[in-house]
């Protein structure tokens, strides 16, 4: 067993990773607006109706809107809050940016929020030429005078996720993927099947039809989930728009990135919904286990669109992970961190602590190693997982490591 033990319970995540964190059970409100008091959300437990006033969330700061100039078209955007990390949201396959209306708010209260249409989708104007997603979104983050940014994105937008931080990593803070699809990933036959399927009535002009057969499909939407299923069809309803973009126009780069995902550096987070289709849970391992350090985990009792299903828990994880990567680190000298390189045991588990260059990385049996960040010359952070490392020496000078995990403290002697 290695200090990754996994926990887990039956209205919370099936984790694999350093952390296993709790989820915070607290309703966030119905969708983003400008009055910072949501109104009262009506939810079921146990079968039992019962209505819920969520907590007023204070700091709230207006959205701002425009369109931003790409080569050959405009996107529309949205903009609110500040900090030092912007948090970027990019949409799925089927909804615009609105399918972030459960975190907006609360991602404006606290963080520097984007979000933005992508070409053809909500307010965006479609593609009349080849263009480059990426470049796209390079477009909006210079607009916006961005620096740094976590991206968050869902689906399909988990993948331009991939693809930007391959193409502009010193723009990229942290990668948060939702249910990802990953440009050059092989899909199975059923995955192909389904979506000619669910898509078919558009040959006939049926972008209703469309979106119904989409509404019903049992990958996007876990168990008991019928009100999301609804406000999906009705938003698709008022945007058919949204389920007529083809990639005809979209150019991708070369090689494609699912066969470079070992050249991404930044800290990773993905999170998949139980019931979502076997091609997005197998991407998402390929992700892990591409990616040094990535961390993933399995959202019960939700499909594809976890943000719509269960965004307490989005916004829980998301939350934890954007903190991480605002957490200021500090340089140690390389000698000061020769010195705790090692194997460090404690009872039945064990960790290995190595020199890379000028920095720390740590791995646990059966688990991808992962960088230490300094945040003293003697304390140590993941920004993959909410896990500390302190080493300290004895009176003889034995160095140990002492791990902070799950309010935990973990005692482990140097080999």
């Amino acid at each position: 067993m290695s200090f990754h033990e996994q926990k887990l319970s039956c209205i919370s995540l099936a984790r694999r990773g350093f952390v296993c964190a709790a989820v915070v059970a607290m309703c966030v409100g119905a969708s983003y607006g400008q009055n910072p008091t949501p109104p009262k959300k009506v939810m079921k437990v146990d079968g039992v109706a019962v209505e819920k006033t969520p907590q007023k969330l204070e700091g709230v700061q207006k959205t701002v809107s425009g369109h931003v100039e790409v080569a050959g078209g405009r996107v529309y955007y949205e903009e609110c809050g500040s900090g030092p990390i912007a948090v970027i949201l990019l949409h799925d396959q089927w909804l615009h940016s609105v399918t972030w209306d459960e975190e907006w708010r609360p991602l404006c209260a606290k963080y520097h929020a984007v979000r933005y249409d992508r070409r053809g989708y909500g307010r965006s104007e479609a593609a009349k030429a080849a263009y480059s997603p990426v470049e796209d979104l390079l477009a909006v983050i210079n607009d916006r005078k961005v620096r740094r940014a976590v991206l968050v994105g869902s689906s399909t937008g988990a993948g331009l996720s991939l693809d930007f931080a391959l193409a502009h990593p010193e723009l990229v803070e942290g990668l948060f993927l939702i249910g990802p699809l990953v440009d050059g990933l092989p899909t199975s036959t059923e995955f192909e099947v389904r979506a000619a399927r669910n898509s078919a009535p558009l040959k006939d002009g049926d972008a209703r039809g469309a979106a119904e057969n989409w509404s019903k499909d049992h990958y996007i939407f876990g168990e008991g989930h019928d009100p999301e299923r609804a406000k999906f069809l009705a938003t698709l309803d008022a945007n058919l728009q949204d389920l007529k973009n083809g990639d005809e126009f979209v150019t991708h780069g070369s090689p494609a990135t699912g066969t470079k995902l070992k050249e991404i550096h930044a800290p990773t987070e993905i999170l998949v919904g139980e019931a979502d289709i076997a091609d997005v849970h197998a991407e998402a391992g390929a992700i892990e286990e591409g990616i040094v350090g990535a961390q993933r985990d399995v959202v019960i009792n939700a499909g594809d669109l976890v943000q719509l299903e269960q965004p307490d828990i989005v916004m829980e994880k998301l939350t934890n992970f954007v903190d991480r990567q605002e957490r200021v680190a500090v340089d140690v000298p390389v000698d000061v961190l020769q010195g705790y390189v090692g194997t460090y045991t404690a009872r039945d588990r064990g960790l290995i602590v190595m020199l890379d260059g000028d920095h720390l990385m740590a791995q646990a049996p059966g688990q991808a190693s992962a960088q230490l960040f300094a945040e003293s010359r003697t304390k140590f952070f993941f920004r993959t997982s909410d896990v500390e490392v302190e080493f300290t020496k004895d009176p003889a000078g034995r160095v140990r490591a002492v791990i902070y995990q799950d309010g935990e403290t973990i005692k482990a002697a140097r080999m």
